[in-house]
Order: C-alpha cells, then sequence, then structure tokens
C-alpha cells in the first residue's frame, strides 16, 4: 500500500506542475496598464476651525512636501474624490502637523489633502 501510494504521488507531481510556458502578454495589456495619479497626497484633515478658517493636516509619513511649501494651494477632497475645500499650506510644520489657511468650501475632519498637479 505504501508503495502504490508513491508511486502514485511521484506520477502526478510532475503533471501538477505542468505549464504552458508560451503565453505572452497581448499588445491590450500595455493598454489596461495603470498610470500615476497626477495628485500629490499631503496627508488628511485632522481640524478645522471656521472661525479662523484654518485648517490643521495630519501629514502622511511616506508625503514628500516641496521646498518652499508655505503659500502652496492644495484640495481636499472625500474618499470618492470629490473636492471639499481649497487650502493653502502655511509656513508652520511641526513633526507631522501642517498648517493651512481656507481659501474656499469647507472640508470634513478625515478628508483627503493632496497636491493638485497645476500648482506643482
Amino acid at each position: 500500500m505504501h508503495r502504490a501510494f508513491l508511486l502514485a504521488l511521484v506520477c502526478l507531481l510532475p503533471a501538477g506542475c505542468a505549464t504552458s510556458g508560451g503565453h505572452k502578454p497581448s499588445a491590450d495589456a500595455k493598454s489596461d496598464a495603470l498610470t500615476p495619479s497626477p495628485f500629490v497626497v499631503v496627508g488628511h484633515v485632522l481640524a478645522f476651525d471656521p472661525s479662523t478658517a484654518n485648517v490643521i493636516i495630519d501629514v502622511a509619513p511616506y508625503a514628500v512636501l516641496p521646498l518652499g511649501f508655505d503659500g502652496l494651494n492644495m484640495l481636499a477632497r472625500t474618499d470618492d474624490l470629490q473636492p471639499t475645500a481649497k487650502l493653502q499650506a502655511s509656513a508652520y510644520l511641526r513633526g507631522h502637523t501642517l498648517g493651512a489657511r481656507l481659501l474656499a468650501g469647507r472640508p470634513n475632519i478625515g478628508d483627503e489633502v493632496v497636491i493638485p498637479p497645476a500648482t506643482r
């Protein structure tokens, strides 16, 4: 019984690992390739004070702010990418906290903050 099992295993094992090896991607596969977003993610809205129009942004750990970010225009947007507010970065940056001024709209706590491609 043990020998029969080993014989069956030896016969079936190479058949299970067989591959066709001749599969090449078609020309249409290149057209379906993902392209990176032109928006640069800064972080998320941490707090918003409507009386002073100040917005506190929690900067993402992987975010790279350009030099001279003071005065940089940014957008706050929801998870479904709908813009909620236009922001302007201030010179306040401490650790992962960035201050911003509200230019238009009304951001929600947790909205994603991005740098649009036209302002870079």
